[in-house]
């Protein structure tokens, strides 16, 4: 035994204090887990118990309202009585004594609507001030002299309401007829209904309500034995009472200020605990009635002493399991130094040899540790390219699934949760790059990325790579969806590019996503937007939300007349060209078509200007296809390209203007050339025009006036020469001939030939030849 605690000495120490700080951690993690459950669930519990008290208190004031609101229709229809029946309102509002059949005719009236509310209504009572008569479905047809005295010794009104914006009355009275006494509190109303006046009140009408009515609505909604319900009224006098009714004298008692507080706030001012007890309220249905609920919790915290109980156990059980899995897991841990100092033992190493066995072994783990340390400065001295090739990745949709992205987040410390991502791309206006030398550039660009990589925001998270040509992509993400925070990043971005650099970035914003494997395709959608830039130039921040309108719904073409442009070239009008330009630039720049389009609308300005120097104006000294679309791609933006174009086209004008008077005769000669070299076709104006890229009309009008004949007797003469021609130097059949110099009908042919040679085709051939 000694020698086993000898051996087990020298690491001993270790392996107990990482027990012990697995058993308190596993102690300490359950008495945790079991406090929190138990306030947890007693919260909750308590909670349950307001809402649902809540609900069965809402149910029961439905139930007082239900009476009040028939109450109140029954006094309606009695009041009404008069609007449908003369006679019947000639008694109620003038003197008409004696008059016992309509006193009868109203008390049966009365009678058959009590009896329809027999579940709660005790009586019925109507008073006719101008007759002086009470009717009662309880104590039947009264006359009065005395209406002072009557009114007081009734006491109906004992104490006024508001009942829908309407004045009423309520009073607790014992009405007694005979051997018979009903207690019942009467909901009374004046009539006519709305009079302020005293001195216009022609009666009253009175439901007497039965008292028991209240107390069984209150004993239906007690439950439990220590609960009680009561219904108050402004005073602080009790309507009616159930349940703890000793209790809630004591709480009255007690807590006299606070139920004072809830009757004058109607019933409003929500739940109260009160020791062991909770306190709810609501209004009663009417103004001065106030429903004060009393729940006790003693018996629902005894029920949860097995739950809480059962909490101790599973803590307990979680104690000890844990202990065993300490034990087991440190053990295992310690296993190798164990076996270790067996061996040193059981060899005889002496005590130096021991000591320099132990040594290594405690060299050994601080290597470990000075490697892994490494490991860590390496890691981050290369986060920032870890983090671009990470970018790269998702912009390029290498990364496809959400597991991925978490494990590079968590691998560079970034896996806080957002909510909310957008893909910024910022660029350098290519003029601009395009102007600076490679350190500069460099420079720039490591700059960019820094202000990104270093945007400091416990609220947002920003990840850039550099995508060269002087391009930075940012994926920005923030924890709630709020523009603001893209805003304040552009403006600091901006504001330090313009003081450190007098630069102003083009900044092009995608719209939100939830998903940062996302990134991919939102991004093509950015790279879309940019060609647009081109036609826009003087714009340094693209919100694709806000373009995202205009661009699903955009137009197939624009309204861009390409031959009135060819026209201007041919009758050199600078003028038109540069309205035409100028229009063009202005509709492009609202981006109502596709950038493709509109690429292609400014190729075909070029190409036009370049056939029309190719081969109308040859002779002339033009820029060759491919310098010409060099200079092109040397141009950063539309602007750009006016000024240019505009500036060629002048001066190919003064260069053309010093070399011919007449521009339109070379256009003659170009359609001349186009019939000469098309004769074996089946010519068409609308084919030549095409060819010269001029209108069918412009080129039949110009022609027309050089030549002093149209274009269709221009090419009927060249066709009859050709075919002379071939039936001299040739000895094809004259049906193929005919084909050849393009003529469809040979009787047309023949026609034709005898009335330019007078002579036939065919004795043209035989004079020839003789």
């Amino acid at each position: 035994m000694k020698k086993r605690f000898n051996c087990l000495s020298r690491f001993d120490t270790i392996f107990n204090r990482l027990i012990l700080s697995f058993v308190v951690l596993v102690v300490a993690v359950a008495l945790f887990i079991g406090i929190i459950l138990t306030v947890q669930f007693s919260v909750n519990y308590n909670k349950k118990i307001e809402e649902l008290e809540n609900y069965r208190l809402r149910y029961l004031k439905n139930n007082v309202e239900a009476l009040f609101k028939d109450s109140n229709q029954i006094i309606l229809d009695i009041i009404n009585l008069g609007n449908q029946n003369e006679d019947i309102q000639k008694y109620l509002y003038y003197p008409m004594e004696k008059d016992m059949l309509k006193a009868v005719n109203i008390l049966d009236f009365i009678k058959v609507i009590r009896t329809q509310k027999d579940s709660f209504i005790s009586s019925i009572e109507l008073y006719t001030e101008k007759n002086n008569v009470h009717i009662s479905t309880f104590t039947g047809i009264n006359f009065s002299s005395y209406r002072e005295d009557f009114l007081k010794e009734q006491g109906v009104f004992h104490t006024e309401t508001n009942y829908q914006n309407s004045k009423r009355w309520i009073s607790h009275r014992v009405l007694t007829f005979g051997n018979r006494e009903h207690r019942v509190y009467t909901f009374a109303a004046k009539y006519p209904l709305y009079t302020e006046n005293p001195s216009m009140v022609k009666g009253y009408v009175a439901v007497n309500i039965k008292e028991d009515v209240f107390y069984r609505l209150l004993k239906d909604f007690i439950t439990r034995e220590l609960d009680a319900v009561a219904i108050m009224n402004r005073q602080g006098e009790i309507i009616a009472i159930e349940g703890n009714t000793e209790g809630f004298h004591t709480l009255l008692k007690n807590k006299k200020e606070l139920i004072d507080d809830i009757i004058a706030d109607g019933g409003r001012k929500g739940n109260y605990r009160i020791g062991d007890s909770v306190v709810t309220s609501q209004s009663a249905g009417i103004e001065d009635w106030v429903i004060i609920n009393m729940v006790s919790t003693k018996e629902y915290f005894d029920e949860t002493r097995k739950i809480q109980m059962n909490i101790l156990y599973f803590s307990c059980t979680v104690i000890v399991v844990g202990i065993l899995i300490s034990y087991l897991f440190a053990r295992n841990l310690y296993r190798p130094f164990y076996l270790i100092i067996n061996r040193l033992d059981r060899m005889k190493f002496s005590k130096k040899a021991r000591e320099s066995e132990y040594y290594y072994i405690d060299r050994a783990i601080e290597e470990l540790y000075d490697r892994a340390i490494e490991k860590e400065a390496v890691l981050y001295e290369n986060r920032n390219i870890i983090k671009r090739d990470f970018v790269l990745n998702l912009l390029s949709a290498k990364i496809t699934n959400e597991k991925e992205v978490d494990d590079k987040l968590t691998l560079l410390g970034c896996n806080l949760s957002f909510n909310s991502h957008y893909v910024l791309i910022i660029k350098l206006h290519q003029k601009i790059y395009n102007s600076l030398d490679e350190l500069t550039r460099n420079l720039l660009i490591y700059n960019m990325t820094y202000f990104f990589d270093n945007y400091s925001n416990s609220e947002a998270r920003c990840l850039s790579a550099d995508l060269f040509d002087g391009t930075v992509c940012v994926v920005f993400s923030i924890r709630e969806d709020d523009k603001r925070e893209l805003a304040v990043l552009r403006n600091k971005f901006t504001d330090y590019m313009k003081i450190n650099f007098s630069v102003d970035p083009i900044i092009l914003q995608s719209i939100g996503f939830t998903k940062l494997i996302e990134v991919h395709r939102n991004y093509q959608r950015l790279e879309k937007l940019i060609d647009y830039l081109y036609f826009i130039p003087h714009v340094y921040f693209l919100n694709e939300e806000e373009l995202k309108s205009k661009v699903s719904n955009l137009k197939e073409t624009m309204n861009i007349d390409f031959e009135v442009f060819s026209e201007a070239l041919v009758s050199r009008n600078i003028g038109q060209i540069d309205i035409i330009l100028k229009n063009f630039i202005t509709e492009a720049a609202e981006l109502t078509v596709s950038a493709e389009y509109l690429n292609g609308a400014v190729l075909k300005f070029v190409f036009l200007y370049n056939h029309f120097m190719r081969d109308i104006m040859k002779e002339s000294k033009n820029k060759n296809d491919t310098q010409l679309f060099k200079d092109i791609n040397d141009l950063y933006n539309v602007e750009d390209f006016y000024f240019w174009f505009m500036k060629l086209i002048e001066t190919t004008f003064e260069e053309l203007s010093s070399l011919e008077e007449n521009p339109t005769k070379t256009v003659v000669q170009l359609i001349e050339k186009v019939i000469m070299e098309n004769l074996e076709e089946n010519l068409s104006l609308e084919f030549i025009a095409e060819k010269v890229f001029l209108s069918p009309k412009y080129i039949s009008r110009i022609f027309k006036e050089e030549r002093g004949m149209n274009i269709t007797q221009f090419m009927t003469e060249c066709k009859l020469k050709k075919a002379a021609k071939l039936l001299v130097e040739s000895n094809l059949p004259l049906e193929e001939l005919i084909k050849q110099v393009g003529f469809s009908s040979s009787n047309y042919f023949i026609k034709k030939f005898k009335e330019k040679y007078s002579i036939t085709p065919v004795q043209y051939r035989r004079n020839s030849i003789t």
